[in-house]
């Protein structure tokens, strides 16, 4: 299988304490099995203060503080786990955050999201036009007819943006992103609609070089947006603002 990434993908560093909306707060943080498992075997007192931060109803996940801050959250923004035990202890959604991955019939292609505000920052400041780049993989790709046509039409939309600069790198990354969700629920028009609204909804009113206010303008879309599917499928339906 070939995986394919954005050129600025591998320049991507978690900026940890210096962010300003930690992913650490806020949101739900689920625990995968292996993860699960290794925590049950983290010896001392340590060990004991994670297993107690963990609820084991349903999907195991972390505890939420009142503030809804993970509680392995030091008070500026560092993960304990990280500082006990390497990055490696992080359970799979903290480690993939902020990636996102789409899948085809021979490839994956993998992305950085917007709700991180270092995520943003490297890709609207990116200075080339999206290129997509194989990071794994050497195999031949024989396409379905959806996908072949799918690919072409983001090609063809992709080569006619005419704006140039931040403009450009956020409609590149709503049509790389929610584009290929079209093949799995048949909403083409939907998902074309959906991202002409979020681009316009982001970039509207935005000063031209101001571009700490875009990244954040952005981040607060797609953490509102993006990263809730309930919201996600009202603004595709129709619904939004």
């Amino acid at each position: 299988m070939n995986i394919y990434v954005p050129e600025y993908y591998a320049s991507f560093r978690c900026i940890a304490s210096r962010c300003g909306h930690t992913c650490c707060a806020g949101w739900e943080i689920d625990i995968d099995g292996e993860s699960l498992a290794r925590y049950d075997r983290l010896p001392g007192e340590f060990g004991e203060r994670v297993r107690r931060c963990v609820s084991r109803e349903g999907t195991p996940r972390f505890i939420l503080d009142e503030g809804e801050r993970c509680p392995l959250l030091t008070g500026d923004n560092l993960c304990e786990l990280i500082l006990h035990e390497g990055e490696d202890a992080l359970c799979q959604i903290c480690r993939d955050h902020p990636r996102f991955r789409n899948y085809f019939s021979a490839r994956v292609e993998m992305g950085l999201g917007l709700a991180c505000e270092e995520a943003a920052r490297l890709i609207l400041s990116w200075p080339r036009p999206l290129r997509l780049i194989r990071l794994e993989g050497s195999v031949a790709e024989s396409m379905t007819e959806d996908e072949r046509y799918l690919f072409g039409l983001r090609d063809q939309w992709l080569s006619s943006i005419s704006e140039e600069g931040p403009r450009a790198r956020l409609l590149e990354t709503l049509i790389y992103r929610h584009l290929p969700d079209a093949l799995y629920d048949g909403r083409l028009e939907e998902r074309i609609d959906f991202i002409r609204r979020a681009y316009a909804e982001i970039a509207d009113g935005w000063t031209d070089g101001d571009l700490p206010a875009l990244i954040e303008r952005a981040r607060a879309f797609s953490d509102r947006v993006e990263y809730d599917d309930e919201v996600l499928e009202d603004w595709i339906d129709g619904g939004g603002p």
